[in-house]
């Protein structure tokens, strides 16, 4: 494994995200503005699909058109991503909340194909104004837990280093507060019944 690590930190993505001066925070800031664009881009759709909050009253078509959108900020993210990996891969391989990260990231894009070739034609075939399925609530949901976990891990990675048992209970405990949260937020945007 450290001959793996040792050949990434130095290949060229590496030298240039550590030795030009400008590099990580010119990387740090197109990581911020492509998460922003991705976080953005999913409240709309997924809050849409999910039918509470204002997004439920913009049309299915123009909410499923932000999906290139999407796409193109998690393209932002993950080649920064890799140049920040490749700049200091010892720290991020044995760091518990890179390593959760990777994890959700992982099953957020399993949810992604799933919303493509499950839910989406679905979708689009949706007429104005109709409730949308419950399995594409499912996966909207599951989508909006799914990233609330990458960016508190993405967030938690300079505080825990190492694996320890304490760091995960903790890490673990916030993440159950924030899924509280946004439990609690959903449920009272959640039209009422007359």
């Amino acid at each position: 494994m450290n001959n793996f690590l040792d050949s990434i930190s130095e290949n060229w993505m590496a030298h240039f995200a550590r030795d030009t001066f400008w590099a990580w925070p010119f990387l740090e800031n197109l990581h911020f503005i492509g998460l922003s664009a991705l976080v953005g881009g999913l409240l709309v759709l997924d809050l849409r699909v999910i039918g509470i909050g204002p997004p439920k009253y913009i049309p299915m078509k123009p909410a499923l058109k932000l999906i290139p959108l999407i796409i193109i900020a998690f393209s932002i993210n993950l080649i920064t991503g890799i140049f920040f990996f490749c700049g200091d891969p010892y720290r991020y391989t044995y760091n518990l909340a890179f390593q959760l990260k990777v994890v959700f990231m992982a099953i957020a894009g399993a949810n992604a194909l799933w919303f493509w070739f499950g839910e989406h034609a679905k979708l689009n075939a949706l007429p104005d104004g109709v409730d949308t399925p419950m399995g594409a609530k499912i996966v909207a949901a599951a989508s909006l837990l799914l990233w609330a976990g990458v960016i508190i891990m993405g967030r938690l990675i300079p505080y825990l280093e190492g694996e320890d048992l304490l760091s995960l209970i903790a890490i673990l405990a916030g993440f159950v507060a924030v899924f509280g949260l946004i439990c609690w937020v959903l449920i009272r945007l959640r039209p009422t019944t007359a």
